[in-house]
């Protein structure tokens, strides 16, 4: 097996390096307000002569009020004319210079472009190679492990091909982030650039699981969903060279941690411990282009995720019913309340001053604050105005799978009205399962009984069938869920499966539903 060389002090190293840094990590925590404001005031000094910062006198900022007061609430489409002017290389606009780097956003802004292209600095990524280093601190410590070293970290990311534009290069934030890999970690970071930068999805699993088959793989990055479709192109790589596999740990025995995130990771745990041949820790991250990693789990129990102050982005929230109102609360993060879903405002390193990311969380606790993601501003299913969020959907179908165990590849929600001749609606499941329930009658009940937990509004409408009908499941065919992305044209590695679908998308699910449906026990 290829490995790296390590001594009996690199493990023991990186561990005490990483217990600094998460006791830092934990110390902000618990007093986030100091470098919150001092974010905040660093990148209203830095970008006080660009045109946007003469237009909102940056320079004389002082307070989070004085902030408020002056820099309103911003959308892409606000901003879209400024972005693209920068684009085609002018300086000085939202942040000092020229801002060579623009990530192209899975999200769309339907607007001009159609598409989000994002602005990251030279600043930014900087903070971004930090903060990714927060992650794997996150497993050294929680998990104990100073034995890390020695092994591999096999990065599952969309290709780093940059397109040119003039003196700006385009790219998606994962891929302009790996090539800017810091040099003490190359060595130790795969795919090499030969193998990373395939674009086509395909080929690029499939060579990615030929090529590292026999190297020391010591943890997996990327989006959670991906983790165990690599996996099968794996195994398949060693079963055609007559090996005896029967789980990943007969390939890679060391595999220890999954860096995730992208989506919510507890409906994949059961799927890739079956892969694996045994559970994994999964450090789950809340990211996006604009800052890079916002959060990230710390606690081997607990699926919320501890904020990180200090690197590089300022934090707004608006209350959801506030959120698009030109006179919305804007609280910094020391003024949050748990329970409360939020619209979440950042002020970057790149310039962006103010801006609605488009995703609502929710926090769990406060100082330290931990929060889970509670879905996208374009994302609900309402039939009858109860606003089920998606994580209501993800809390739904995890205790689904509690009470009638099985494994899901991945799923979706959807809304229909006027069913059975009536008014009336409910809600589709499609499923892809790995291993179906034994009864999807049971699985279907708990999915109902767990979103009339989470949401009073729905629980009131489904009472006697009033408005409400039981939800039904659609069992996908094998493999449907990788067939509809592609179908979509989403085949990249940073693409999601859909949680929520519009109804466009729910009648191209149901052309992909299992024949012979499966069997209601």
């Amino acid at each position: 097996m290829i490995s790296l060389p390590a001594s009996s002090i690199t493990g023991p190293a990186l561990w005490a390096i990483a217990r600094a840094r998460v006791a830092r990590w934990h110390q902000l925590a618990r007093d986030p307000a100091r470098v919150q404001l001092s974010t905040l005031l660093a990148h209203c000094k830095t970008a006080a002569n660009t045109e946007f910062g003469r237009a909102h006198r940056l320079a004389s900022i002082k307070t989070h009020e004085d902030f408020r007061s002056r820099v309103p609430l911003r959308t892409y489409a606000d901003l879209e004319p400024d972005l693209q002017r920068m684009r085609r290389g002018a300086r000085d606009i939202l942040w000092p210079g020229l801002v060579r780097y623009f990530g192209n956003s899975s999200g769309t802004s339907h607007t001009t472009a159609n598409a989000k292209f994002l602005p990251i600095s030279e600043e930014q990524i900087r903070w971004q190679q930090k903060a990714g280093f927060d992650c794997l601190a996150s497993y050294l410590v929680a998990h104990h492990d100073r034995s890390f070293t020695g092994g591999f970290i096999l990065a599952l990311m969309p290709p780093s091909n940059l397109k040119q534009e003039g003196e700006v290069f385009t790219a998606s934030n994962p891929g302009i982030m790996q090539r800017h890999v810091p040099r003490a970690s190359q060595l130790l970071i795969l795919p090499k650039p030969d193998v990373r930068d395939i674009d086509d999805y395909d080929r690029k699993l499939t060579t990615m699981a030929e090529t590292y088959l026999d190297h020391d793989v010591r943890a997996l990055s990327g989006t959670t969903c991906w983790f165990s479709i690599l996996f099968d192109r794996v195994l398949a790589a060693a079963r055609s060279q007559g090996r005896r596999a029967n789980t990943i740990s007969d390939i890679w025995p060391n595999l220890r941690v999954l860096l995730g995130g992208g989506v919510f990771a507890e409906p994949y745990r059961q799927i890739i411990a079956e892969r694996v041949g045994r559970p994994l820790p999964i450090i789950d991250t809340y990211n996006a282009t604009e800052g890079g990693i916002f959060a990230a789990t710390d606690r081997p129990d607990d699926d919320s995720m501890l904020m990180i102050p200090d690197r590089g982005v300022f934090f707004e929230f608006v209350p959801r019913a506030q959120h698009g109102k030109p006179d919305a609360e804007r609280l910094a993060l020391w003024n949050v309340v748990p329970g409360v879903d939020y619209s979440v405002v950042v002020t970057t390193s790149s310039g962006l001053c103010g801006y609605y990311i488009g995703d609502f969380v929710r926090f769990t606790s406060v100082f330290p604050h931990r929060l889970v993601f509670a879905g996208r501003a374009s994302g609900m299913l309402s039939i009858t105005q109860e606003l089920t969020t998606q994580l209501e959907i993800e809390r739904a179908v995890a205790s689904a799978q509690d009470r009638a165990p099985c494994s899901i590849v991945d799923y979706a929600a959807a809304a229909e009205v006027g069913t059975a001749a009536t008014g009336k609606g409910r809600y589709l499941f499609f499923v892809e399962f790995e291993r179906p329930p034994r009864d999807l009658g049971e699985f279907t009940s708990a999915i109902d009984r767990e979103l009339c937990v989470q949401n009073r509004v729905y629980r009131e409408h489904r009472t006697h069938d009033v408005a409400i009908l039981s939800p039904k499941v659609v069992p996908l065919d094998r493999g449907a869920t990788q067939r509809f992305m592609a179908a979509l044209g989403h085949t990249s590695v940073q693409s999601k499966f859909p949680r929520i679908v519009d109804d466009r998308r729910r009648d191209m699910l149901r052309r992909f539903a299992q024949t012979p449906p499966l069997e209601v026990m």
